[in-house]
């Protein structure tokens, strides 16, 4: 078989699901399976997922992709990994887990995070691994795990991500490809290598890490039950991919330089794609590696989809009425009927932790403004502004460094409902466009695959039809309005709620 025929198999190991999707060389997707589990929160604070029920999930999800279309399975000669990014667990001696995956919202670390920080959000290793000092990232996590769970700590050989437990299944190898390892706190992202002085700082050595690689290096697929069972060829290739939010840049067509991808699902983000690492004075942004030639710079929204799906299953009195599907869609049409500004009503979404741009954790809740004459329509929409203001405050950082091309694209589920690109473009004052394939990070993966075969020169599937992808251009009165509620806005976040109770 010509190489050019190959597919690619895709697979995205998210946080409330994993997908796999077959996708030919067009960037068409010929089969696709979702499985979705859950979180779990056995105490404030504190989210897991189990890693054995991860892995057969992806196990499985991916069988069942295959079986919906066995005569292109036997053209699949990749499969790419796109995965959530931040989660850690610890493997004993013989490869077991001994704890459940620390995930990315978790933030039992906090003391960790926050004893070595001092002036700014940075921390002491900001300048070498592009990570703020925060409870969000693997680094101080272990930390945590050192100093509260020490004999779990002591039984510890091995500290993974869930993709690379999934990888260690199918290739026997363990390793970790540049964007997640960027991800952990503990990567130098200018040499591409496990950085002494936070590997100190956990109490890690470099052993009990995987092997960094490129996400295009290839390995042999060597389970051989597996292979055989999704009836794949022997000459299939295991690439390890990336990060699903890096990734997203490459899928959405944000993969040359000053492109910016905003990705909105359970959380969110605003990333531009640049040639060299970046970092900023105060901390405030994070610089992962892509590939050898290119690294996302931005910053990451914690109160996304997880904030909007709070305002749907508890605020929503219409909840016993509808599934959580047709709850979105009257949530969706209820904020729509809102004007912009929501009548001077202001909602700080901050329910969970509180990451980019602030990087602080007395930031809480808030619904500022609420009079008689306002309504559900208002307190929805007022929430999707208020991830709008912040994505702004974002891509303002970004522009400090670089020059910012337009349009900007966005993806993620909450693209699908036309409200929020219109929000962003107004408060941006920018177009923006969300692409023919707004899959993101998993069709990221998938061009990763194809590219590191050799099938694709750059970074993009073939040019799609354009009449099939919308920019969403500002509305000029719009615009007038969102720029005095952005400057409200700030001021409100910047009123220290916390530090003694009510201000």
């Amino acid at each position: 078989m010509r190489i050019m025929e190959a597919n690619v198999l895709a697979v995205d190991i998210g946080t409330s699901s994993v997908r796999a999707m077959l996708f030919r060389t067009d960037g068409s997707i010929v089969a696709k399976e979702q499985v979705p589990y859950a979180v779990e929160r056995p105490r404030p604070g504190f989210e897991e997922q189990d890693p054995e029920l991860l892995k057969r999930e992806t196990v499985r999800a991916i069988g069942a992709c295959l079986q919906k279309n066995k005569s292109e399975a036997s053209s699949v000669k990749a499969i790419c990994f796109s995965s959530q990014m931040y989660g850690i667990f610890a493997l004993d001696n013989n490869h077991v887990p001994l704890c459940n995956i620390i995930l990315w919202s978790d933030s039992r670390a906090e003391k960790q995070a926050k004893s070595v920080k001092k002036s700014t959000n940075s921390g002491p290793f900001y300048d070498h691994t592009g990570c703020p000092a925060n409870s969000i990232y693997p680094v101080y996590k272990i930390a945590w795990l050192r100093e509260e769970a020490p004999s779990l700590f002591r039984k510890a050989r091995r500290f993974v991500s869930i993709k690379e437990y999934v990888l260690n299944e199918l290739t026997g190898h363990w390793f970790v490809d540049h964007s997640l390892a960027s991800a952990t706190g503990l990567f130098d992202i200018r040499s591409l290598k496990w950085d002494r002085e936070p590997l100190e700082y956990a109490g890690v050595v470099e052993e009990m890490l995987a092997r960094p690689v490129a996400g295009e290096m290839c390995f042999p697929f060597t389970n051989e039950v597996l292979r055989r069972e999704w009836g794949l060829p022997p000459d299939v290739q295991v690439f390890p991919g990336g990060g699903d939010g890096p990734l997203a840049n490459i899928g959405s067509g944000a993969a040359l330089q000053g492109w910016v991808n905003i990705d909105l699902g359970t959380s969110g983000a605003a990333r531009a794609t640049i040639h060299e690492p970046a970092f900023d004075e105060e901390g405030s942004l994070w610089c992962y590696c892509i590939t050898k030639n290119l690294w996302a710079y931005g910053g990451i929204l914690t109160n996304v989809g997880n904030a909007y799906q709070w305002m749907g299953t508890s605020v929503g009195f219409f909840r016993e009425n509808h599934s959580e599907t047709q709850l979105f869609d009257v949530l969706n049409r209820y904020a729509a009927e809102a004007e912009p500004g929501s009548n001077g009503l202001f909602f700080l979404p901050y329910l969970r932790k509180t990451r980019s741009p602030y990087w602080d954790d007395r930031l809480k809740g808030v619904i500022y403004g609420l009079k008689a004459e306002h309504d559900i329509r208002h307190i929805t929409r007022s929430l999707l502004e208020a991830i709008a203001y912040d994505i702004a405050v974002i891509i303002e950082k970004i522009k400090a460094k670089i020059k910012v091309q337009t349009p900007i694209l966005l993806t993620g589920g909450l693209s699908r409902n036309r409200l929020i690109p219109q929000i962003l473009a107004d408060v941006l004052d920018t177009p923006v466009k969300v692409p023919q394939n707004s899959e993101g990070s998993i069709a990221g993966a998938a061009i990763l695959g194809f590219h590191g075969m050799g099938i694709l020169k750059d970074y993009f599937f073939p040019s799609p039809n354009l009449e099939t992808e919308e920019v969403f251009v500002p509305e000029k009165s719009s615009v007038l309005t969102y720029k005095e509620c952005k400057r409200k806005y700030s001021m409100l976040v910047s009123i220290p709620w916390d530090r003694e109770g009510i201000p």
